[in-house]
């Protein structure tokens, strides 16, 4: 079933900033909000903050454990060569191999598991709010209630460059 929203569009982060702040201390709720690059303060605002660095340094550590321990049984366990005194386990001839492959199972499982949450994969066509909000605009989805005039009127004062509703 569709749901119809009242939608604003902004010129600057921080009007958006201001709006989102008015909207969570008058208890309205909203739907959704698009910007054209990372605003922290919308993620703290809304509560979405992400949980990825902390997945990215976990796989990392994770990669320079199995990487160690495979260099390890490679070179001493399953295929030990000891020739010229040189030691059987060389640690700091492995730091380089160890630092690139941890950039890129890091790297991997990161995007990885970010398509997985975010049910971005290649190919999906996502419904897009406004179409500036790829470019240059901030957009801000509110679903339509009994206080649609307050909605309106409140995005109005905080700078909105536009305001619509849209069935989505």
């Amino acid at each position: 079933m569709k749901s119809t929203y009242i939608i604003g569009v902004y010129d600057s982060d921080d009007h958006l900033v201001e709006t989102i702040k008015q909207l969570k201390e008058d208890n309205i709720p909203i739907k959704d909000v698009h910007t054209p690059f990372p605003v922290h303060d919308v993620l703290k605002l809304l509560g979405k903050e992400s949980r990825l660095p902390n997945f990215s340094f976990v796989a990392g550590v994770f990669t320079i454990i199995a990487t160690l321990a495979f260099l390890y049984w490679t070179a001493v366990i399953s295929y030990p060569m000891s020739f010229g005194g040189k030691p059987v386990f060389p640690l700091p001839s492995f730091v380089v191999l160890i630092y690139l492959i941890t950039i890129l199972m890091t790297f991997i499982s990161t995007v990885i598991v970010f398509q997985a949450i975010t049910g971005l994969y290649p190919g999906k066509t996502e419904a897009i709010i406004h179409q500036q909000s790829t470019d240059d605009k901030f957009v801000i989805a509110v679903e339509m209630s009994e206080n649609k005039a307050q909605v309106e009127k409140l995005m109005k004062d905080k700078g909105a460059v536009e305001i619509f509703e849209k069935e989505m």
